[in-house]
């Protein structure tokens, strides 16, 4: 092989030993990496022209295009809870009733106030009219016909003032019965018969009564790792997958993308929000778990190859590409790979279509 013996001096010394030392190196080299031997041939695939995508995957969950929070106008104790979590409601429906027996009594109480007012206003007014005519006779003074102006003009804002209390009792009962600001779900009740509320208008800001969601429109909203975050696009197509429905996909659409990431784990992510554009996207429910892929990018005519194909040593990806059948041999060859999902690999160099490779 090395083209006959070599012959060494004993002048030579550690120079001939280190001669053969590095002699015996090659030939070991030259075994371990030759790729002439014949091999056994299991399982392979051809190099073939074929469609992939580059896929983003946006972790998160479905919400509601909008969502209120329901809160009491009034203060009181919760009478009867109307609705349950996770029904269909109609906008004006009603949801919760607040006990309103007091607010009853305060309205009866109004309501004869004013009409004592009332009667005092007729009174006023028929002397007004009396002292007037005696006035104009000259048998009543100015003084009687201004005491007889006053009376009038106070029994006038009594009743004015009645009026306006008896309104305003009048539409706090009518808050004794909490409605639905719209059709929708609803996600969640916070009350039940015998909980206490305090009105929105109390420093507080209100008891929440419910929550309901108008799932007309829905949407994902999840989180991309920021090494992606500059392949998404908005107008990208979506699937929408959910553990929920299980070996199904819901049309969706990147609609919005936030500029300002957040903080997890030392991971920085960017929020991305996928509209639903499916049909059949009814089925689905807020607050669930939900992954998005999104198509990033899309090579109709690529070269591909199983992933499980490839091998990796340092920064080198290779293939053992069968050389020949008969015999059986293959050899180790270099490529450049380009998008790698749902186990195929884009062969960008290294190899054409046809090329048959080992699979691991």
């Amino acid at each position: 092989m090395f083209g006959g013996p070599v012959a060494l001096n004993a002048g030579d010394g550690g120079s001939g030993a280190r001669l053969v030392a590095a002699l015996l190196l090659l030939v070991l080299a030259l075994a371990g990496c030759s790729r002439d031997e014949a091999v056994e041939i299991g399982a392979t695939a051809h190099a073939k022209r074929g469609r992939i995508e580059r896929l983003v995957v946006a972790t998160g969950t479905i919400e509601p295009e909008k969502e209120v929070e329901v809160r009491a106008r009034i203060s009181g104790i919760v009478d009867r809870v109307l609705v349950e979590t996770n029904d269909v409601v109609e906008a004006e429906q009603p949801l919760v009733e607040i006990e309103r027996e007091l607010l009853e009594a305060q309205v009866a109480e109004a309501r004869a106030r004013l009409q004592g007012a009332r009667a005092e206003q007729v009174r006023a007014a028929s002397e007004l009219r009396r002292t007037s005519k005696l006035h104009r006779d000259g048998t009543a003074p100015e003084r009687d016909l201004d005491e007889a102006r006053a009376r009038s003009d106070s029994a006038v804002a009594a009743v004015a003032s009645g009026e306006a209390a008896l309104a305003s009792l009048e539409i706090q009962l009518g808050y004794t019965t909490v409605i639905a600001p719209m059709r929708g779900h609803i996600l969640d009740v916070d009350v039940e018969k015998g909980s206490a509320v305090a009105s929105v208008a109390s420093v507080t800001g209100g008891t929440r009564v419910l929550t309901i969601a108008d799932d007309g429109e829905l949407h994902l909203e999840g989180l991309v790792d920021e090494n992606e975050i500059a392949l998404v696009k908005l107008g990208q197509k979506a699937s929408i997958r959910t553990e929920a429905y299980p070996g199904r996909a819901f049309a969706g659409e990147v609609r919005k993308i936030k500029s300002l990431g957040e903080r997890q784990q030392n991971v920085t992510y960017f929020e991305v929000e996928v509209r639903v554009i499916d049909s059949e996207g009814a089925e689905l429910r807020p607050r669930m778990s939900a992954d998005a892929d999104i198509v990033a990018e899309v090579v109709e005519d690529a070269l591909l190859v199983p992933e499980t194909a490839l091998s990796y040593e340092g920064d080198r990806i290779y293939v053992e590409k069968v050389a020949t059948r008969e015999p059986p041999r293959v050899e180790e060859q270099t490529v450049r790979i380009g998008i790698v999902e749902k186990g195929q690999a884009q062969i960008l160099e290294g190899l054409v279509e046809g090329d048959e490779v080992l699979l691991k």
